[in-house]
């Protein structure tokens, strides 16, 4: 093999591991409330537990009705040579309804890095305390 053969190799596996995430949104069920995640370019956030259970798509929660603990984790991306910083945030709404939509906002002002809850109509309902954060 040359070695342009050989450098070839990583980048097509990139592209197909990315790939492998990049598939489309299932449609939400309308039984379901739907919670979709927006951080802070470039910023990376992955849903990871419902209720303490580890779910299987980390692009977004889908919750029965009713109350429930959400935890994320960012992946916090800084400019310049810093390194990244992987955060932890948890954030509880006991009112989750059927067939709503909501969104989990990041925001970071500095150091402190937080995440507020958003129903449909862009109305705050809940806030994470700050995010607990460490190198990565």
């Amino acid at each position: 093999m040359t070695l342009k053969q050989l450098l070839l190799i990583p980048g097509l596996s990139v592209v197909c591991l990315l790939s492998a995430c990049a598939g489309p949104m299932p449609q939400p069920d309308p039984g379901m409330a739907w919670i979709g995640l927006q951080e802070e370019s470039p910023n990376d956030m992955l849903a990871e537990r419902v209720d303490g259970q580890r779910i299987d798509d980390g692009r977004f929660f889908e919750v029965a009705p009713g109350a429930h603990d959400l935890a994320v984790t960012l992946f916090e991306i800084p400019s310049g040579d810093s390194n990244q910083e992987d955060c932890q945030g948890k954030v509880h709404y006991t009112q989750f309804k059927a067939g709503e939509h909501y969104q989990l906002v990041e925001s970071s002002l500095g150091q402190a890095v937080s995440a507020r809850l958003e129903d449909s109509h862009g109305k705050q309902v809940a806030q994470t305390d700050d995010f607990q954060c460490m190198p990565g």
